[in-house]
């Protein structure tokens, strides 16, 4: 046992504590050391009397009707030496109690009531303490109270500073010095404003707490506005690649810039995990004598499940679904978009770059299962589509994070890196033509723990060979799909800065630092992205928080709908898809036509009817691509049916229990059927890799596995039905299986 002495006596207004490093060392052969902290905590006695004193509270809350309980918000202040004195005194108003403040007399602390307005009050106040018999002390407080609005909280940026309390953070008196100072509250509204070109009072920070007593780590959230919020990606990347330059001026140590609780692989969950914020209906103080900060409670913590694939939260008006001033339907959150933003919650799904250019977005959740796809077009051979990884070099002793993905074309065909921090993996297929042909080409990725995919075009030019029974299968998709392993031991991506696409902007760093085996191209990409899609959420290309030499659509196959076809306008009533080389219009769902100036003609079914085409052209073996649109008040009916002759093979689109599902079933597949497409659109896109591809989130599913046999040899003559199947009863009689009775089916679609 050791005992630790002092030599003299201490005064607590001259150092309130000492931190005093202990080395312990054991007998072993050979000895052990470790070094301990022991914190020594100097008391007080009322030694000084109280002068008067003044202290300024802000507050951000809510909007009124948020709150039902009172708050507090910070102890009377009067300039005293001692600070373990409060038994001593008794506060008292300065005149009658205001309406919307109460004062408890024994310990200072001020309350406010929850019905209080935004404004500002001056309160003021006697203060008496028994011990010097002092009478009376004036003491005066300026209460503050604005509102924190939900678009302030949706663009906030957060950081993480170690070493440093919450009160610390806000304090304005050295009682060392015994001198008013500059917070470093105020020091970091002042840098940020300075970096981003700004002024501080357009720094808003609006939320301070202690994540951590010791050694303490304290958590800040702010928000900016020009003319607009700043993006939260934006502030966290400047943030990031200013670190230092600002934990030199504030004196900080800034552990993370945008806090992430899943950032570090199995700290809080052991597979997938989202960070959640969460609104507390409370306010949290931060008191530091002078001043003190009271703003929304708000919570960050891991969630052990994939955010993206989590749909237990009801989706209505107040959440906002649409983007872009989209307006939401009577009935619930359907969008009506803008021109131009064609995305399913009016995303803008388009965006081009010259070579030079980039854009910064918000990083992805971590999931077990992930899937990323995206549609590109190109000319050229070389260059980088999206980027998600570290985008400055670690700090020294800090903890080095390596992960990365890199998705590029590479002399014209395309390739994936990807590293969990345990080793880079390359994936490169060497499709039949290059993909900087001038047409607009899709790729997927899918990695779980373990594995990666990667598949172009849907693999659809794979050599695929099989006999009509199914019996002999041989597919070679050396050419669209290429496959590999992550090298042990990591199993998820952990990134916790700006998702890039079209090029990089980061600091310049020696990539040896992160041990990376195959290092990401610099070359930025020439052409335009659209429909970049991360486990089935769309992501809206015009929020980037920060870009450059981008231009939203895709001008240069936009000039091709214009100027050669004439087909830019589609009649108002579609969109005119274009590559390099050709064009044509997509006709919105209800109008037909080269130029979509053709009203489609809607079809009642009635009990016991159905429709059976004979088609006129030989349906693909590999590839069905089919579209209606549908309205009914019936909880179940067959909508669409393909088969083979003996229906032994098929796909169906149905209604069961109110849910759109899609099913399909082949010789080798037949255990394996699918609930696919979730939702209640009245149109619905159907591939036959199965996703509705009118949708996103709860109104996105798919199944996409290239295994075992693939074709449906569709029956030109019995094999397609709307409506339900007939099945014949007698010689003239029959049922309709699946029957959609007393509904609409309008412009059913079905194409290569």
């Amino acid at each position: 046992m050791a005992i630790l002495s002092s030599l003299r006596s201490f005064d607590r207004e001259l150092q309130k504590e000492y931190a005093i490093p202990i080395v312990i060392m054991d007998n072993g052969t050979p000895p052990l050391t470790g070094t301990s902290t022991l914190t020594v905590v100097i008391g007080d006695i009322n030694d000084n009397q109280m002068q008067p004193g003044t202290k300024d509270i802000i507050i951000y809350k809510w909007p009124e009707s948020t709150y039902t309980t009172d708050t507090e918000i910070g102890r009377v202040y009067v300039h005293d030496l001692d600070d373990w004195d409060l038994p001593d005194k008794k506060f008292y108003w300065d005149g009658s109690e205001p309406p919307f403040f109460y004062l408890n007399e024994n310990t200072g602390m001020l309350t406010m009531r929850s019905i209080t307005p935004k404004g500002k009050y001056y309160l003021r106040f006697k203060v008496y303490d028994s011990k010097h018999t002092q009478i009376g002390i004036e003491a005066n407080v300026s209460v503050l109270v604005q509102e924190v609005t939900r678009e302030a909280l949706d663009n906030s940026a957060t950081i993480r500073i170690t070493g440093l309390s919450d009160e610390d953070f806000i304090r304005v008196w050295d009682y060392r010095s015994q001198n008013i100072v500059k917070s470093k509250l105020e020091m970091f509204k002042e840098k940020i404003a300075e970096l981003l070109s700004s002024h501080k009072d357009k720094v808003e920070i609006f939320s301070v707490q202690l994540k951590q007593i010791n050694p303490p780590i304290t958590d800040v959230r702010f928000a900016i506005k020009e003319q607009t919020y700043y993006k939260p990606v934006r502030l966290h990347g400047m943030i990031l690649m200013n670190r230092n330059e600002i934990e030199r001026y504030v004196g900080i140590n800034i552990s993370m810039a945008g806090i992430n609780e899943c950032l570090y692989e199995e700290e809080f969950c052991k597979g997938s995990c989202t960070n959640v914020v969460e609104e507390r209906r409370t306010l949290y103080m931060v008191n530091a004598n002078r001043t003190a900060l009271v703003g929304p409670h708000i919570e960050t913590y891991a969630d052990c499940s994939c955010g993206a694939r989590n749909f237990s939260k009801l989706e209505n008006c107040f959440t906002r679904p649409c983007m872009n001033n989209g307006v939401d339907s009577r009935t619930g959150p359907i969008c009506t978009c803008p021109e131009g933003y064609t995305g399913p919650r009016c995303q803008q799904t388009t965006v081009s770059f010259n070579g030079y250019g980039w854009a910064w977005y918000p990083a992805f959740d971590t999931c077990r299962d992930t899937h990323i796809s995206l549609e590109f077009i190109t000319n050229t051979t070389d260059g980088l589509i999206l980027y998600n990884g570290p985008i400055v070099s670690p700090k020294p002793n800090e903890k080095v994070l390596s992960d990365f993905l890199s998705l590029e074309i590479e002399g014209g065909y395309p390739r994936c890196l990807i590293d969990f921090g345990s080793g880079t993996l390359e994936l490169l297929i060497r499709t039949k033509r290059p993909v900087n042909d001038g047409e607009w080409h899709r790729i997927d990725l899918f990695w779980d723990t373990e594995n990666v995919r990667m598949v172009v075009d849907f693999c659809k030019t794979a050599n695929v060979t099989e006999s009509l029974d199914g019996t002999v299968f041989e597919l070679d998709d050396s050419t669209c799909q290429a496959r590999g392993s992550i090298p042990p031991y990591n199993q998820y991506l952990n990134v916790n800065s700006p998702l890039q696409i079209g090029g990089i902007y980061r600091e310049e760093y020696d990539s040896q630092i992160f041990q990376w085996r195959y290092i990401p191209t610099n070359q930025g990409f020439t052409g335009c992205i659209r429909n970049v899609r991360i486990n089935s959420f769309l992501y809206d290309m015009s929020s980037a928080g920060l870009s450059r030499n981008i231009e939203k659509g895709c001008p240069q196959t936009e000039r091709f709908c214009t100027h050669y076809t004439n087909l830019k306008g589609c009649s108002g009533h579609g969109v005119c898809s274009s590559s390099y080389n050709k064009a044509k219009c997509i006709c919105d769902p209800g109008w037909t036509g080269s130029t979509c100036k053709q009203a489609t003609i809607p079809t009642t079914f009635l009990e016991q009817s159905y429709v059976k085409y004979a088609l006129s052209f030989e349906p693909d073996l590999f590839t069905t691509d089919i579209q209606l649109r549908f309205r009914t008040r019936e909880g179940s009916g067959e909508l669409f049916r393909i088969s083979d002759q003996h229906s032994r093979e098929y796909g169906v689109l149905e209604i069961r229990e109110a849910r759109l599902r899609f099913r399909s079933a082949t010789v080798t597949h037949r255990s394996k059927r699918r609930s696919l497409a979730y939702g209640e659109g009245e149109s619905i896109w159907i591939h036959d890799h199965a996703d509705d591809g009118g949708g996103e989130g709860r109104r996105y599913n798919e199944s996409f596995v290239l295994e075992g046999h693939q074709w449906l040899t569709i029956d030109k003559q019995e094999g397609v039905y709307a409506g339900g199947k007939a099945e014949y009863t007698g010689v003239a009689t029959y049922d309709v299986y699946g029957d959609y009775r007393r509904s609409c089916l309008d412009d059913i679609r079905e194409w290569k």
